[in-house]
């Protein structure tokens, strides 16, 4: 049931009274949720020239003639306007946000954010822009979002410049595009590769991948590889991910090529800058991505040209198990040992897939904080070869802290892939 307003009332319904009143030419005043002497004047007016009683008191009548004729979407939504507040703002930041178009609050308040995230949305959909939420723009957002129904990205290790050059391998009748990992060679023997883990495979790239590794390498074989990418995309496609990404990175110009955008990548924007590239890679034909990621791995396949310098091994202490034979070592003294052999890598990518995705996005996000880097990390591997404890001590808090979401299955599981010769 409406609310009845007078003078003195204050609230959302207010703030909806004062937008039905400014769409039909009665109020031109802020509207701020106050029923003042300006909204008071504009209540009389429209009464008079309605038929109904001349009394500034809002009720049933004046509710029902102030919204004949306002255009509604199939839901019985309203006709949003800059200005307009309550639920109905918020479920339209709400699918802005899911759609990748908008960054602030959902906090129900139509002001120039909300206002410029309809705008790049109609202008990227065919729509008037108008930065008005009528019922074309209402059918839009509430079509389901692209970036829901694609599969979660899951984390990846991306090959690091430094990484040895890669064993050479014999592809297999239906090979899959995988990113190489340098010093593991694909071979029946290996449990990592032979064997299915129980959750989706961390070796596809995605585009939230190579962006993360590229804006921190920019390597010119990875700048071919995306710039082969974008002559398969259609021009409107990419012309939709530029709009987006300018919304998700707050930048005044929009970007003209892939290359800049990925290069672009940043910790500061990463969250919004991950939908856009989401939305980008759901948009992209299977043939496109499938090749992307070939060019990908055969162009970093002979990037490596240092050598790591290995640590001295720390012998694990003995820890109760159900395997008596069994040494636990826990990630703090196995970084110690680290020196990028067969094991230490599939150990490491083992333990990575058998985590929640949310445990190591947090786990990543304090690792780069404390590694004083811009980008965030994105890999076990990547943090065990970063790992320097002396120019960096609060490294060693961050793995302290993701020791303490490990069971004791995840910890058998990391010793026994550990030491496995």
């Amino acid at each position: 049931m409406d609310s009845i307003l007078r003078q003195g009332s204050k609230g959302s319904a207010v703030s909806e009274l004062q937008q039905l009143l400014q769409s039909k030419g009665f109020y031109s005043g802020k509207i701020d949720g106050d029923f003042g002497a300006g909204t008071t004047n504009a209540v009389l007016k429209f009464q008079k020239e309605n038929g109904l009683v001349p009394d500034g008191i809002v009720g049933s009548s004046s509710w029902a003639k102030l919204r004949a004729g306002i255009p509604t979407s199939a839901q019985g939504l309203p006709t949003l306007l800059p200005g307009s507040k309550g639920a109905a703002v918020s479920q339209a930041q709400q699918l802005l946000k899911d759609k990748g178009y908008y960054q602030g609050r959902i906090d129900g308040d139509f002001g120039v954010g909300t206002r410029d995230a309809i705008a790049a949305f109609q202008r990227a959909n065919g729509l008037t822009v108008d930065g008005k939420v009528g019922e074309q723009t209402w059918k839009k957002l509430q079509a389901p979002a692209i970036s829901n129904v694609t599969p979660p990205v899951t984390v990846v290790e991306i090959v690091r410049p430094s990484s040895p050059t890669p064993t050479p391998v014999t592809p297999s009748p239906t090979p899959s595009i995988f990113v190489p990992s340098p010093t593991i060679p694909v071979t029946a023997n290996n449990p990592s590769v032979s064997t299915p883990l129980p959750v989706p495979s961390a070796s596809a790239i995605s585009l939230v991948d190579a962006a993360n590794s590229y804006s921190r390498a920019r390597l010119p074989n990875q700048t071919a590889a995306i710039n082969n990418l974008q002559a398969s995309v259609t021009p409107e496609i990419l012309q939709q991910f530029f709009q987006r990404w300018q919304i998700a990175s707050g930048q005044a110009t929009t970007s003209t090529s892939l290359q800049d955008a990925l290069g672009g990548y940043n910790s500061a924007q990463m969250l919004n800058q991950n939908l856009a590239l989401q939305w980008l890679q759901s948009q992209l034909l299977s043939q496109a991505l499938a090749q992307f990621r070939q060019d990908w791995s055969n162009l970093n396949a002979g990037t490596g040209t240092g050598t790591t310098t290995p640590f001295t091994p720390i012998q694990p202490t003995p820890s109760p198990t159900n395997n008596p034979q069994l040494q636990l070592i826990n990630l703090t003294a196995a970084v110690k040992a680290y020196t990028r052999t067969a094991n230490q890598l599939t150990a490491l990518e083992n333990l990575q897939a058998s985590l929640p995705l949310q445990t190591m996005q947090q786990f990543f996000q304090r690792w780069s904080l404390a590694s004083g880097q811009t980008a965030i990390t994105i890999s076990l591997v990547d943090v065990f070869q970063d790992y320097d404890s002396q120019k960096f001590p609060s490294q060693v808090t961050a793995l302290q802290e993701l020791e303490k979401e490990l069971t004791t299955a995840n910890l058998e599981k990391f010793s026994k892939d550990w030491q496995t010769i």
